[in-house]
């Protein structure tokens, strides 16, 4: 969510708009809340590993031309399905909630657009079955809806 912040609120603004500050502000409390309980050596440890499958993750979306509102809104759909199946938990009023909130609001917009929707949806559920290959959520399971929608994806390509 970072990344999608910095990469889609021009420069300028970036030290004049309330919302964005927030928002960073929050995200880096929320990761420095989801490492507290390790020692700083298995936290650098974490935030490193983090760091690179973070870039492996995020390097297709990042190219000359790639519209960011796309990959924030495969980067919501993602937290989504993580939330949702129960994966991924946090406190209402947390920083990550707050930060969810403020990010949500940022790129709705784009959810609008019914094609750019569709395609991330599908791309975040492509993104999390390259993470689990990877042996990342692999606990995680895809709901009969999610399943439906990826058979429906398959037979329009179908030949």
């Amino acid at each position: 969510m970072m990344g999608v912040l910095f990469a889609g609120v021009p420069e300028d603004e970036q030290k004049t708009d309330p919302d964005f500050r927030c928002a960073v502000d929050l995200l880096r409390q929320a990761a420095r809340e989801a490492v507290d309980d390790l020692s700083d050596r298995s936290a650098r440890k974490v935030l490193e590993r983090v760091r690179r499958v973070h870039h492996s993750i995020v390097a297709p979306y990042s190219g000359e031309g790639e519209d960011v509102g796309k990959f924030g809104l495969i980067a919501f759909y993602w937290i989504k399905d993580l939330v949702e199946t129960g994966y991924f938990v946090f406190a209402e009023g947390s920083a990550i909630d707050r930060a969810l909130t403020l990010y949500i609001t940022a790129i709705e917009h784009k959810a609008a657009i019914s094609k750019l929707d569709a395609s991330a949806r599908k791309q975040s559920r492509k993104m999390i079955r390259r993470l689990q290959a990877t042996g990342y959520y692999a606990g995680l399971a895809m709901d009969a809806a999610q399943i439906a929608d990826e058979l429906g994806d398959w037979e329009e390509t179908a030949p």
